[in-house]
């Protein structure tokens, strides 16, 4: 609408131009591989501290979470992918050292098999010289002999001999073994010998009072809760409810935010505050609190992470439990990369969210309860030798303490925070319920009697799968589990509109070990046109001729590598490690765009140094760096006093053009990221000249700052009749056309040194 003008007077008019249009978010990169621990699915990080609580501490286990550390430094986002297990894997003929004495029987240690032989199994195994005060001797698979203890005040008890990791290098591993049992060992000893892998070996000994066993169980075949055998999130025992009317109604289940082995011992639940329906508010339902405890924390010195009071079983209210905690998961198609999401109420916990809620269950009904925990071990018929969950009754003489799992006292219920085999079932481990075990009731509703209601509750389940491992046999051939793993967040990556990213990190995967999965991550790159992919020619010991062939392998503008590799150290075990260029070059990347701009080069002395690094694998010569620079490579240069410095932007393009230097890609990619955000607010709007200038109002500024910023030497924007005709409108279309002309860098810098004759005047 014209302005309306009455009287004469000089009228003046403020057009803001410089109004940048929303849309455009705070873009970082993406990271790829293993990590230790964390959710599924692509995950947003603004922070380290954020990072470490959802993904695990930063050490050497891994080279991503170093990635992320070293990007971090200087950037605010990153979006994390965990590559975890696609399929389960079997524990062949793991051994079940038993010993029986009068009412006391139990699983004494239980050894598997490690990864590197996994379906190997005992075979030739012999134990022997099991004697009174708990040692033995085993030979395993007829070659490699051990002595060993299970007493616990040992110095070789079988946790210290055979270790408690999978991935150890002895051919077993300690998978559980209960130390707090009492068993009393009788003195004298006996043999037990030519155990087959496959079999059961019982053995009585010269005296009746005790029976000492070696039994061997069937296939330990973990898949996880859903048994599909990819890595998955842990769970609680269902919650339970009182008893009512004689039947004891299933609930609940917490379950965590992160998945994997290590979050079956990130936290724990406490249900506290129960009060009976009718006694609060008028309402039909009860109510209750709920908290989540750091798992190493004790009832003595609570680590308090989350509280949730007065929460209550009614979907319409709204302390309703999974709109107050959050029921909400996302999970990725693993054919097509799509991200399904399930559960109404979005998570308000940093820790755990709502699961399998059981709407029928009576309007009475509160937690005061949980089902029976599941075994670790598939132990067959021996399953009541294993060693049961022992409750406590805390709350019921203290208020300070809660009932239910004693992790405060007794450490064998610890071994039960695992993952759980198939078919595992749950032994001699029976139901807990405040009004059976404790003697509770909810008649009472005095707060003395409230405060005593309460119990804690551990995560089972939780599962890593059988995790990809950083060799070629893992990760390359396009059966392998690692590959589809990879395969999962690449196809979720794909998706633009999903996942606003500017970078790809992979720093597991190199061409040379890995070649169908860097053409995978660089093929996503491409297809989406609007992200630059940091990667690895080889590996540690690829030479430089090697790293030249397979950079010579790539046409592409979107991706660059580095050589050679560099060492670093592990801030937080101070070791020195060796790491590939992927790790620190996201600092690199991010401390230009920090500093300067994405149009900088991120090389060179000023923007191009290695924070971290502390010496190079490969310590070049000026011919060396002109070999891998002509032939796309660039070099990682070790300067004596000045550190270790990125000296090379190329791209992998073979065509030399603009594109064959990384500043003018990511100018690009910059220019395009913004452009297509802030342009989404004209879909649909009128395909008139107001639309158009508007556009070139978002438009023209924007460039117009990078051009003083040093990015371009020029740029001309056209919108207008000339490429919007009649039959361009007519078709929905609104046609644009950008011209750039960005700056280049100096990186080859000549100085002529003149030599003249005596008497030769210098003039101006």
């Amino acid at each position: 609408m014209a302005d309306k003008i009455v009287s004469p007077g000089v009228f003046t008019k403020e057009n803001d131009l410089s109004f940048l249009q929303q849309g455009v978010a705070d873009i970082g990169a993406a990271f790829i591989g293993p990590f230790k621990e964390g959710p599924l699915v692509p995950t947003i990080v603004n922070s380290q501290a954020e990072f470490e609580q959802l993904f695990g501490s930063v050490d050497d286990t891994y080279y991503t979470p170093l990635a992320v550390q070293s990007y971090l430094r200087e950037a605010g986002t990153a979006t994390i992918c965990r590559v975890a297990g696609k399929t389960g894997y079997t524990e062949t003929a793991p051994l079940l050292l038993i010993a029986a004495s009068g009412s006391q029987s139990g699983a004494l240690g239980l050894l598997f098999n490690t990864s590197a032989s996994v379906n190997a199994g005992f075979t030739g195994t012999t134990v022997s010289d099991l004697n009174g005060s708990g040692d033995f001797s085993i030979v395993l698979s007829g070659v490699d002999g051990y002595s060993a203890s299970l007493e616990l005040s040992d110095d070789n008890d079988i946790e210290s001999v055979f270790g408690t990791s999978a991935y150890g290098a002895k051919k077993a591993y300690s998978y559980a073994f209960f130390k707090e049992n009492g068993f009393l060992f009788n003195t004298g000893s006996y043999t037990i010998s030519n155990l087959d892998g496959l079999s059961v070996g019982a053995y009585t000994a010269s005296f009746t009072a005790v029976t000492a066993s070696v039994v061997v169980l069937g296939n330990q075949r973990f898949s996880g809760s859903y048994g599909t055998g990819e890595a998955c999130e842990a769970l609680t025992p269902m919650i339970k409810s009182q008893l009512i009317s004689g039947d004891r109604y299933s609930l609940f289940q917490f379950e965590t935010i992160t998945a994997g082995n290590a979050a079956n011992t990130k936290v724990k639940v406490g249900i506290s505050n129960i009060k009976a329906a009718g006694t609060t508010n008028g309402t039909d339902y009860g109510t209750f609190t709920v908290v989540v405890r750091d798992f190493n924390d004790i009832d003595k010195k609570k680590n308090i992470l989350e509280t949730y009071s007065n929460v209550n079983l009614d979907p319409t209210s709204p302390n309703y439990i999974s709109r107050v905690i959050g029921d909400r998961k996302r999970e990725i198609d693993s054919i097509t990369g799509k991200i399904t999401e399930s559960g109404d109420w979005v998570n308000n916990s940093k820790y755990i969210r709502i699961a399998n809620v059981n709407s029928a269950a009576p309007v009475q009904a509160v937690p005061f309860g949980h089902a029976a925990y599941q075994l670790p071990v598939n132990a067959g018929a021996y399953a009541n030798f294993i060693p049961r969950v022992s409750f406590t009754t805390g709350s019921v003489v203290d208020s300070t303490k809660y009932s239910g799992i004693d992790f405060d006292n007794n450490g064998d219920n610890k071994i039960y925070m695992k993952p759980v085999p198939v078919s595992a079932g749950n032994g001699a481990n029976a139901v807990f319920s405040l009004d059976t075990i404790c003697g509770l009731t909810l008649t009472l509703s005095t707060s003395a009697e409230i405060a005593k209601r309460q119990f804690i509750v551990g995560f089972q389940e939780g599962f890593d799968g059988y995790a990809p491992n950083t060799n070629a046999a893992d990760i390359e051939p396009s059966t392998t589990a690692g590959k589809l793993a990879y395969g999962k967040h690449i196809a979720a990556l794909s998706n633009a509109d999903e996942y606003d990213i500017n970078m790809i990190v992979a720093p597991h995967v190199n061409r040379a070990d890995h070649q169908t999965v860097f053409t995978s991550i660089l093929d996503m790159v491409e297809q989406r046109a609007d992200a630059f992919f940091i990667g690895d020619a080889g590996n540690a010991s690829t030479s430089l001729s090697a790293t030249i062939t397979q950079a010579q392998g790539v046409d592409s503008n979107y991706a660059a590598v580095y050589y050679p590799w560099v060492k670093t150290i592990d801030l937080n075990t101070n070791k020195l490690i060796t790491v590939p260029p992927s790790v620190l070059l996201p600092g690199v990347f991010a401390a230009n765009d920090r500093v300067a701009a994405e149009w900088f080069a991120p090389a060179g002395l000023n923007r191009g140094g290695l924070v971290g690094a502390v010496s190079v694998l490969n310590r070049l010569t000026q011919s060396e760096k002109d070999d891998l620079y002509e032939n796309k490579v660039n070099p990682i240069v070790q300067f004596p006093g000045q550190g270790i410095v990125v000296f090379g932007q190329k791209t992998l393009q073979d065509k030399p053009s603009a594109l064959d230097r990384i500043n003018v890609r990511r100018l690009l990619l910059t220019v395009r990221k913004y452009i297509a955000s802030t342009s989404r607010y004209l879909v649909f709007e009128q395909n008139t000249a107001e639309t158009r200038n508007r556009f070139l109002n978002i438009v023209n500024p924007y460039l117009e700052s990078i051009q003083q910023r040093q990015g371009l030497y020029a740029f001309k924007v056209v919108m207008d009749e000339t490429n919007n005709t009649p039959d361009v409108i007519d078709r929905n279309i609104m046609k644009g056309a950008i011209y750039l002309q960005p700056t280049k860098t100096a990186e080859f810098i000549q100085i002529d040194f003149n030599i003249l004759p005596t008497g030769a005047a210098f003039n101006g």
